[in-house]
Formats: structure tokens, C-alpha cells, sequence
């Protein structure tokens, strides 16, 4: 199989929702198949609390590589279990949608670069049916908010940046919590206005520049 999903379940709050962990995994797995070539990619699902989103139920993802996505879980949130069914196919497509990414161009070494991988990937969800709507960190910034903010980052568009700050917030820098994950889908979302022939399954592996166009 192309795809290996690894369900890390020695932590007896996991073990009890594997089979659906399994089963939902899988589903999405085919669905977003029919969108990208999937090869080479291995799912791993643990008991990770501290790097999951409250806001969505205890679930977070992270993709430090072209063949690695992780799915951080929170069993003990209050909400989890509805969030299994509501959010995890949503998290596999954006974080999937990364991985294939990596291999060309790569997430990103710029601001710009790091705001297309990230709003083409929220964008993908919405493609494949995995959400109807943008997730919280997609529309974290007011319609005032994104021509200021956008502003502040075009001189850093092609400069190295401070992920930290432009993505979770800064208070010392003025930036809003998920300021960049919203720039990001507001690019992207335009440039698919302008171009509605264009889907984020066809813009994967374009370079970050192309979407300004």
C-alpha cells in the first residue's frame, strides 16, 4: 500500500476509538486519492495533546516531510469523539495535501511560500468534500484586518520570517493568532476567483509567485 496509516495506541484513552480512527482514516485516504497520486506516505495517529487544536475538538496535524504526516489527538477533549467524525478527514486532506507539496517546491523558505502552501492546503479540504466551510484558522482575521495585515507582510514576502509570530500570533508584533493561516486562504481564495478552471488538487506543485499573478 501506498499509503501506511500507523495508529499509535499504547495509550489506553486512544486504544478505545482505533477502529475508527482506522476506518475514517482510511476512507479519506480514497477520497483524496481521487484528487492527488498518493505514493510513499505514512499516517501516523498518537496521543499528542499539546499540539492539537482546542477550537476543532483535539485534533491537530503537523507534516515535517514529503512522506510523513503526524495527527496529534487529544482523547480526553470533551469533544474529541465528534471530532473524529468531523474534522479528522479535514486535517488528513490539508496535511496530505503538504506532504505532496514537499516534493515540489517544498513547503517554503518565505512568507509568501508558507501562506500559498498553507491556503492552498485549507482550499484542498474544501475541494475534496472533507469541509463546507474554511476551518477557524482560515477566517481568524476580520475584512479590515486582511488589507492591514497584508500590507505589513508583502515587504516580507520573499524574505525569511518568524513562523511563530505570523502563524499562532505575537502580542509584541501586533499579530493577530492564525494571522498567516488567513492571509494565506485569502490569497489563494482569490487567485481561484480569477481563475475558476484552477482547483488547489492542480495547484500542488506551482510555485508560490504563479498565485499573485
Amino acid at each position: 500500500m501506498s499509503v501506511r496509516i500507523h495508529i499509535l495506541s499504547s495509550s489506553p484513552a486512544l486504544k478505545r476509538y482505533e477502529p475508527r480512527l482506522r476506518k475514517i482514516s482510511q476512507s479519506a485516504v480514497k477520497r483524496i486519492e481521487r484528487f492527488l497520486s498518493l505514493k510513499n506516505i505514512d499516517i501516523v495517529l498518537y496521543d499528542n495533546p499539546d499540539d492539537t487544536i482546542p477550537e476543532v475538538g483535539g485534533i491537530g496535524g503537523y507534516t515535517p516531510n514529503a512522506h510523513t504526516v503526524l495527527i496529534s489527538l487529544n482523547p480526553h477533549h470533551p469533544k474529541f469523539s465528534q471530532a473524529i467524525d468531523r474534522e479528522l478527514s479535514a486535517t488528513l486532506a490539508h496535511e496530505i495535501h503538504h506532504a505532496i507539496r514537499w516534493r515540489n517546491p517544498g513547503y517554503g523558505t518565505t512568507l509568501l511560500e508558507a501562506l500559498i502552501t498553507e491556503g492552498l492546503a485549507d482550499h484542498f479540504s474544501i475541494e475534496v468534500g472533507s469541509v463546507t466551510k474554511p476551518p477557524p484558522w482560515s477566517r481568524a482575521l476580520n475584512d479590515k484586518e486582511i488589507p492591514k495585515l497584508l500590507k505589513r507582510a508583502k515587504p516580507l514576502f520573499n524574505r525569511s520570517y518568524n513562523h511563530a509570530d505570523w502563524f499562532f500570533g505575537s502580542k509584541k508584533n501586533r499579530l493577530p493568532r492564525w494571522t498567516g493561516y488567513s492571509l494565506g486562504y485569502y490569497l489563494v481564495g482569490k487567485y481561484l476567483k480569477t481563475h475558476p478552471q484552477k482547483k488547489p488538487s492542480k495547484l500542488v506543485s506551482v510555485k508560490a509567485t504563479m498565485i499573485l499573478e
